[in-house]
């Protein structure tokens, strides 16, 4: 592929200052996907905290960070990493005399990248691919100009979302995570309003968690009274009850279940408690 440089008047400047032509000053111009994505530095969103909501208004904090990098020498490197979920993405350019790549970290540890050499979308590498989106409607807003990133297709895909969806003006607009749910950004506001409800909610579960631990204790004591009641009375056929380890282990479980239930935002998931 032919290189795509440029040269840059330094040469000519040189030159009448009485310096040495010869000593030309060149720099890739960039292309393609890459040149979209650097083109996302005017007007970039200065938030560099984002909110993500699922249907049941699980809620997410992430912080984000978009380096452009300088006139002469233009980048971009994006990061955003959730506070609460597996969310932890890494996108980012490189030039070089190729026109460029973009590189996608989606790893937890960020030691495994995928590069897409030379991507003009749709561009493909080893199951992911990288599409352009014009606009995308998410909740009450439309973002326009989105990078999607597809990893669904891959069978072996080692990274924590299944989708993203990258706004080059706005950063994280969208992710969908391996077992299909749909996180969309959200106002700060109705972050705050979510938080606010799951804290009910988390104390409406431990109270109840609380409820049935305290009537599975009831009834195993009021068990070993009745049992010492008749041994003091003679019976030996009614030997001393011991609370055994299993129906307290089976009293914690429970308790966590409708912890559990209740902070993931699926009341249905009560079912599975065996209560």
């Amino acid at each position: 592929m032919m290189k795509k440089l440029i040269l840059l008047a330094a040469g000519a400047l040189l030159w009448a200052c009485g310096g040495d032509s010869s000593s030309e000053v060149y720099k890739i111009e960039p292309v393609g996907g890459v040149q979209v994505l650097l083109n996302g530095k005017k007007g970039f969103s200065k938030d560099s905290v984002i909110y993500l909501a699922d249907s049941v208004k699980f809620v997410d904090k992430l912080n984000q960070s978009a380096d452009f990098g300088k006139e002469d020498h233009p980048k971009l490197v994006y990061s955003a990493k959730a506070l609460a979920s597996a969310i932890d993405i890494e996108l980012q350019t490189l030039l070089n005399d190729d026109d460029g790549s973009i590189v996608v970290s989606c790893h937890p540890s960020h030691d495994r990248k995928i590069y897409f050499n030379e991507p003009v979308f749709p561009a493909t590498q080893d199951g992911y691919t990288l599409t352009m989106e014009d606009s995308l409607k998410v909740g009450d807003s439309t973002y326009y100009d989105v990078l999607k990133f597809d990893a669904s297709k891959n069978d072996s895909n080692f990274c924590s979302v299944s989708a993203f969806y990258y706004g080059i003006h706005d950063g994280l607009v969208k992710v969908v995570s391996k077992n299909g749910v749909e996180l969309n950004r959200v106002s700060a506001k109705v972050y705050k309003d979510a938080e606010k409800r799951r804290e009910k909610e988390r104390a409406i579960a431990d109270s109840i968690a609380q409820a049935v631990a305290d009537s599975i204790a009831q009834a195993v004591a009021d068990s070993i009274l009745k049992a010492n009641t008749a041994a003091q009375e003679g019976d030996d056929d009614d030997p001393q009850i011991e609370i055994p380890q299993d129906v307290q282990d089976l009293v914690d479980s429970i308790a966590e279940c409708i912890k559990r239930a209740y902070s993931s935002g699926s009341l249905s998931a009560l079912k599975e408690c065996g209560i």
